[in-house]
């Protein structure tokens, strides 16, 4: 599940094989970006913004994608690839590849996205100005803590599981976080913004952004759990043991989206 981490790491590996080249070729069958006029385009940098991933033109364009649920992004070194590869990236991939959001080839590599859930190519400033609306990016060097507690602070009557993944608030965050952030912090994720302090607040952004900052260099999320060689401690565990205090784990859909959230109801003191 793409979140802030795992934007950040596709952003790099992008970055490493496309910035400061041009694109030999570039494939989507989508219709907002097919015959666009990308082949010989240069890219100058690819960075991450929240879970949105921004590849700047050399023409003052750019392409956005945000993966949501299922999207992702890889790369494929051409030296690399095998001969039924080669074939298949080749041929009318998407044809093959019923699932193919773009393929941006380079002289050394292929950029592959699939499922992307928003895939849009626009003027840069236009972007930037549509993700200006985004709260403080938990991995961003200049992330302002202040900002990010402000911004819960002006929603009161939200949940605090609601809160921490409106974009708008705190970028970066996503259903895999919300849930283990919450239960280390022994948080209950139903409870309104307007019953916690401040200083919970602030240890709550202040373990999001050290959780995810640890993460995004990792090729898997190791900071979670670890007892009994179990990756999380409540994520999509609903009904095991919680690995603290043995009660059982529970799930309750949560904000307009209904989103799952799962928790331990004695270590986060949630009422039945």
């Amino acid at each position: 599940m793409p979140e802030g981490d795992t934007i950040f790491q596709a952003a790099a590996r992008l970055h490493a094989v496309l910035a400061g080249r041009a694109i030999q070729r570039f494939v989507s069958p989508l219709p907002q970006l097919k015959e666009r006029d990308l082949d010989g385009r240069g890219v100058t940098r690819v960075y991450a913004r929240g879970k949105n991933l921004v590849i700047a033109l050399d023409d003052g364009r750019a392409i956005r994608t945000h993966l949501r649920m299922e999207g992702v992004w890889y790369v494929r070194k051409k030296a690399e690839l095998s001969p039924r590869e080669k074939l298949r990236f080749e041929n009318e991939p998407h044809a093959l590849n019923p699932v193919l959001t773009m393929i941006i080839e380079t002289d050394v590599a292929l950029a592959v996205c699939e499922r992307a859930a928003i895939a849009e190519l626009a003027p840069l400033a236009s972007i930037e100005r549509e993700l200006s609306s985004l709260g403080p990016d938990l991995l961003s060097a200049d992330f302002d803590a202040e900002l990010a507690r402000g911004n819960l602070r002006d929603r009161p009557e939200l949940a605090i599981g609601d809160a921490v993944m409106l974009q708008s608030l705190l970028a970066g965050i996503g259903n895999v976080y919300k849930s283990e952030l919450l239960f280390l912090e022994k948080l209950n994720p139903f409870k309104p913004i307007a019953e916690l302090d401040d200083a919970t607040l602030d240890k709550l952004i202040a373990r999001a952004r050290d959780l995810m900052n640890r993460n995004r260099n990792s090729s898997r999320r190791s900071n979670f759990g670890k007892i009994n060689g179990l990756k999380y401690y409540v994520y999509n565990r609903s009904g095991e043991h919680c690995l603290k205090c043995d009660a059982r784990i529970g799930m309750r859909r949560q904000g307009s989206q209904q989103r799952s959230t799962y928790f331990c109801p004695v270590c986060q003191n949630v009422p039945r």
